[in-house]
């Protein structure tokens, strides 16, 4: 047996559990937040996120909330979050753990477990928005998740040991080698079932975030100058002229006016002044989908927010009825 000693908030991904008695469902991980339902003996939910003092948010039939982890066990034969895996209290140095324990060496996370005289208790942590993270490939093995928050040193039982990546929500991950968000990082910006070869079990440190990323400026993925010929299409995440997955379009052919238009959700940023550094990118409105030439003078650049989320920003170099060429930078945000 093995038992993977996080201690923290820690969250599997939508364990199953079983109510030990009637048991409060409440809106919010404390005995003052308001009853929006009861578990009945017996009755299984999904366990998605533990608060490190012991209470988890649970999604069943009835409306989803927060219960006490100290009236919660495994299903009979269910595996947790593997095969042959089970809920297990036991008595650590800081107090009563609720841990989930695997055979044959998988780990797992121990989640410390309620007093008994509360049904609930904690700091509300966004549920829609978390990261979770994986010591196998394809969000297996042993897992744990997190809200927004900074580790700067993983604990041993995590430290180098990640290797696939789930996000929910707005969540995005800032993963480094080194402890304290140094040496080499990278923003993770969806889900990732096998971490490349620089990142997979040697991240030392995370942060998980929504919105601008930490360091204000994300690292440049790939730029480059690009020609794209009339009535063709261009994929910035790649820098491949074609259909597949662009996001700018050049049409000049009558009756349209020459223009650059967006594809596959891709939008051209609004800006309040000239366009000359990521942080104009980072605070422009997404908001249009076509842009004509006469607003967009040789040498000028706009924003675009790429198919795949990214942030690139775009100088126009040359245009002529047959094709125009761009300048690009994108961001690995």
């Amino acid at each position: 047996m093995a038992t993977l000693t996080i201690a923290s908030a820690t969250a599997a991904v939508a364990e199953n559990a079983v109510a030990t008695t009637h048991l409060n469902v409440r809106s919010g991980p404390g005995t003052g937040f308001s009853v929006v339902d009861t578990l009945t003996p017996g009755e299984v939910v999904d366990m998605t996120e533990c608060q490190p003092n012991g209470w988890c948010y649970v999604t069943h039939s009835g409306p989803d909330g927060w219960v006490s982890s100290s009236y919660l066990t495994a299903p009979s034969g269910a595996g947790v979050p593997g095969a042959g895996c089970s809920f297990q209290l036991t008595i650590g140095p800081g107090g009563p753990e609720f841990s989930i324990v695997c055979p044959g060496g998988v780990d797992a996370l121990p989640i410390p477990a309620a007093d008994d005289d509360e049904d609930e208790a904690g700091p509300v942590v966004p549920t829609g928005n978390q990261a979770c993270f994986y010591d196998l490939p394809n969000f297996t093995g042993g897992s744990f998740c997190r809200g927004v928050t900074r580790i700067d040193n993983l604990p041993p039982a995590a430290n180098d040991r990640i290797t696939s990546v789930q996000l929910s929500g707005d969540a995005r991950v800032r993963l480094c080698v080194d402890p304290f968000m140094s040496g080499f990082c990278r923003n993770v910006n969806a889900s990732e079932g096998q971490l490349g070869a620089i990142m997979n079990n040697e991240v030392s440190s995370l942060q998980v975030y929504i919105g601008i990323p930490p360091g204000g400026v994300p690292p440049v993925l790939s730029s480059g100058t690009v020609t794209i010929p009339n009535t063709r299409r261009v994929d910035l995440d790649t820098g491949n002229i074609g259909m597949a997955g662009f996001d700018l379009w050049y049409r000049v052919h009558a009756p349209v006016v020459p223009r650059l238009a967006t594809g596959n959700g891709a939008r051209i940023g609004s800006t309040p002044g000239p366009v000359s550094n990521y942080g104009d990118c980072r605070d422009a409105t997404y908001n249009r989908t076509v842009l004509n030439m006469s607003d967009f003078a040789p040498g000028s650049r706009i924003c675009v927010r790429t198919s795949e989320g990214r942030t690139a920003i775009v100088r126009r170099d040359g245009a002529t009825p047959s094709n125009i060429t761009l300048f690009y930078r994108l961001f690995d945000d």
